[in-house]
Parts: C-alpha cells; sequence; structure tokens
C-alpha cells in the first residue's frame, strides 16, 4: 500500500473513532455528518444563507434544504429573516446546538488527551515531529481543493 493510500485511511479511520469514541463519553446524539458539517460551520460563522452554506460545504443546495430541514425539526437551527434583504434567510444554530458542539469539542479534547497519554514518551515525540509535514500537507490538499472546479 502506497503512503498516500495509509495516511488516508489512517487519518480516516482516526477520525470516524475519535467521533465514536467521544459520542460514547459525552452520551450525545449520533448525527450524520453532513447534519454536524452544517451545525459547525453556522457555529463557526454565526450564521449563513442556504446558499452560503452550500458553497461551504460543497454540497448541492437540495441536500443543504434537506439538513437544514432536519436540523430545525430537531431544534438545532433556527431561520431568521437575512438583515439585507427580509425575502431570504439566515441559518444559526441555537443554544442547544451550541451547548452540543461545546460538550462534543470537551469530550474530543479528553479521549484525545486519554489516548494521547498511553503512548510512550518516543512515540510523542515521533508525532510532534510529523506535525509540521502534515500540516503542510493538509495545506496543501487545501489549496488544490480551492483550485478545483466546482461541480454542480
Amino acid at each position: 500500500m502506497e503512503l498516500g493510500d495509509q495516511l488516508v485511511g489512517l487519518v480516516q479511520g482516526l477520525g470516524r473513532a475519535l467521533v465514536q469514541a467521544t459520542r460514547a463519553a459525552v452520551a450525545l446524539p449520533a448525527l450524520p455528518e453532513s447534519q454536524i458539517a452544517v451545525l459547525r460551520r453556522l457555529s463557526h460563522t454565526g450564521g449563513r444563507t442556504p446558499a452560503q452554506l452550500a458553497d461551504d460545504l460543497h454540497l448541492a443546495r437540495p441536500t443543504i434544504s434537506n439538513v437544514v430541514r432536519d436540523l430545525t425539526a430537531d431544534g438545532l437551527v433556527e431561520r431568521r429573516p437575512a438583515p439585507a434583504d427580509g425575502r431570504s434567510v439566515v441559518l444559526v444554530p441555537t443554544a442547544r446546538a451550541e451547548a452540543q458542539l461545546r460538550a462534543f469539542r470537551r469530550g474530543r479534547s479528553e479521549v484525545m488527551a486519554g489516548a494521547l497519554a498511553t503512548l510512550s514518551a518516543e512515540e510523542i515525540a515521533y508525532l510532534e515531529a510529523a506535525m509540521p509535514a502534515l500540516t503542510k500537507l493538509l495545506d496543501t490538499v487545501r489549496t488544490h481543493e480551492r483550485r478545483a472546479p466546482k461541480t454542480p
């Protein structure tokens, strides 16, 4: 297996395992990844229109509509009139959504701290030494993503 494939498998596996362990640790509902992505983006930006959200997340507008419908029904997203144009809406996370995101972040930090505590000093040093290269790799992939043509 090539290094790129190994990295992808490891990063994806670590991400999934971390989410699952965190959900179990803090007893959070198991939301689909698309809903989590929407909530994180809305929390980070303070609110977005559905079109902005679709562009931000590289998702089709009908997909965003379906995700937002479900999050609104669950009391995690509110629709507010857009300040500049009363005909459109701005989507914002509710206080309940923000509380769940904060709980998840705290739980994730605790789970990761516990996992790191199982590593030897030498293993921690290897991870620390790899951080600059991994950061550069992430930046390179993000730059490539921004340059790639968007598909409808």
